[in-house]
């Protein structure tokens, strides 16, 4: 999943940019989302402007489908239940009946949170976008150029992040993936594969990296990693799991493994320190839909940093 565009929303002249541009990408990509989404970009952002005081507007894609989003840092909904009513647009200081609009469509599931002194998302996701995972990034603003990076293996997933910025780092997360991918890869042998990274990193004068990599198989969920990378596994309980092994490249030990059951209603967080770990795991669980889950933080991930995040669902 991708950020197509954000749209900083403080001013009635903002919004109607948002509009127009939103719609006439939609008419070159998805020209069947126009109509509704149209409604919804001003629905949600008369409620920015009169309720929260601004925020913003994202437009995301994934596969082809498009999603969208409404973002503000604001009070939050003290009632959500009382604000998604038809009619509450008649009391004074409410939501307005487009929520309650917003959630009987048939093309979009809508999926809301909130919390107070934190904010409110609002999300619209087509029904038929049924991913097994999710990836979402941010870079920073004009930087072409990362560390952070991510890439699939059949059954394997990694996430890593070499050290610093810019070019050389970008160059180090470019090679580990090429690595990867174009080696025969086991969570039995991990340690081997770290050693034998890290000696390639150091022979080509490489910069150092941490590294995250899970194992999807029928019923489990093997982890493996090196450096400070954070987890969060969800099944009947949340549970943080912090890698801190070493960095390859620099200073390497042995990789530590956890192994999970990977059954109905689990869930897998991987993401890189760009994103505020104490806040992940409170939102993890208050947070079932993962394509919510995933844009709350990084737009609530307030770290000067790259921000990427990898969640992973059962089958159902």
């Amino acid at each position: 999943m991708k950020i197509v565009n954000k749209y900083k929303i403080y001013k009635d002249s903002e919004l109607l940019f948002a509009k127009i541009d939103i719609v006439n990408y939609l008419k070159k990509n998805k020209p069947l989302y126009v109509n509704f989404l149209s409604f919804a970009i001003m629905e949600l952002g008369t409620n920015l402007l009169k309720h929260t005081k601004g925020g913003e507007i994202w437009l995301l894609e994934e596969d082809e489908e498009y999603l969208l989003a409404s973002l503000d840092k604001g009070e939050g909904i003290d009632n959500l239940s009382w604000a998604m009513q038809k009619g509450t647009s008649t009391y004074e200081n409410s939501l307005g009946l487009g929520l309650y609009q917003l959630s009987q469509n048939d093309i979009f599931d809508f999926e809301i949170f909130t919390q107070k002194d934190l904010g409110s998302v609002f999300l619209l996701i087509p029904k038929d976008l049924n991913k097994k995972f999710v990836v979402l990034n941010e870079n920073y603003i004009g930087l072409n150029v990362s560390g952070d990076f991510f890439c699939k293996k059949g059954r394997f997933f990694l996430l890593g992040d070499a050290s610093g910025h810019g070019v050389k780092a970008n160059k180090a997360s470019k090679f580990i993936t090429k690595y990867f991918l174009n080696n025969v890869f086991s969570c039995l042998f991990i340690d081997d594969f770290f050693k034998d990274l890290d000696k390639k990193l150091k022979e080509n004068n490489l910069r150092s990296a941490v590294l995250g990599i899970c194992e999807i198989t029928k019923n489990k969920l093997n982890i493996c990693g090196v450096g400070n990378i954070s987890m969060i596994y969800k099944n009947n309980e949340v549970k943080n799991i912090t890698f801190k092994d070493g960095i390859i490249g620099e200073a390497f030990s042995s990789a530590s493994k956890y192994r999970y059951d990977f059954t109905n209603n689990s869930q897998f967080f991987m993401f890189s320190d760009g994103i505020d770990e104490k806040l992940m795991y409170n939102i993890t669980k208050s947070i079932n839909n993962i394509y919510l889950l995933v844009v709350c933080a990084i737009f609530y991930s307030n770290r000067m940093d790259d921000k990427i995040v990898l969640a992973i669902r059962s089958q159902k």
